[in-house]
């Protein structure tokens, strides 16, 4: 058996983001790592991931081989539908312990090529509903908002509310006991590499305002 060269990109794969997660689940939880019978990973854009990467973050966990791991694509409801999987698994009496999640890195997918047009047959394309399987998601969300008419006031009147809560429950530490630590390579625009430890969310931006949002450009 051969074995894969290590790419560029140390430590930054996506079975490295699930790892610790796993990790705190037995800590937290005090479960002994070898009395979980499955693990469900929820994952959209990485053809394979969930059963690879996710079988991979298991075993650097370590969780042992009598650990299933199985991967789910539903789409916005991957990570959702894990956890529902597993708590019917359960209740069903398949399993007795398991652990559902869902772990994914927009910035490493490409969602432009996750279906080759030119590999699908001809009846797809004679079908409407078939062929609006391949829709993009950002054209669906103005179709929902236009169904019931939602307008753009209204959605950015949300997006601000959404970051004062997010900005809110951060001030107060209300989130930071359901974050855990991660720690990865970020790449400045010169290529340089600097290890960071991430263990907030950065996506929250108390400065949003209504009056900045809607100077914005629609996406769609």
């Amino acid at each position: 058996m051969t074995r894969a060269k290590k790419g560029p990109q140390r430590d930054t794969g996506l079975e490295m983001m699930l790892r610790p997660c796993l990790e705190a689940v037995a800590k937290q939880s005090g479960i002994d790592k070898s009395l979980v019978q499955d693990i469900v990973i929820g994952n959209v854009l990485n053809p394979g991931a969930a059963a690879t990467n996710a079988r991979m973050a298991g075993f650097l966990a370590g969780y042992p081989e009598t650990t299933c791991v199985q991967g789910i694509n539903r789409l916005c409801s991957s990570g959702l539908q894990a956890v529902a999987t597993v708590a019917n698994a359960i209740k069903s009496g398949e399993i007795s312990v398991g652990i559902g999640g869902g772990f994914e890195s927009m910035s490493n997918g490409n969602m432009m090529d996750a279906v080759n047009p030119n590999l699908l047959g001809e009846a797809v394309f004679e079908n409407e509903k078939a062929q609006n399987c391949l829709m993009p998601m950002g054209i669906t969300s103005e179709n929902v908002a236009a169904d019931f008419g939602i307008d753009r006031a209204t959605q950015d009147q949300m997006a601000v509310e959404s970051h004062q809560k997010a900005a809110n429950a951060l001030k107060n530490g209300w989130l930071q006991s359901e974050i855990t630590p991660y720690e990865t390579i970020v790449k400045d625009k010169e290529g340089n590499e600097t290890k960071v430890i991430v263990d907030k969310d950065d996506g929250v931006r108390p400065q949003t305002t209504l009056a900045g949002l809607s100077k914005l450009k629609p996406a769609f």
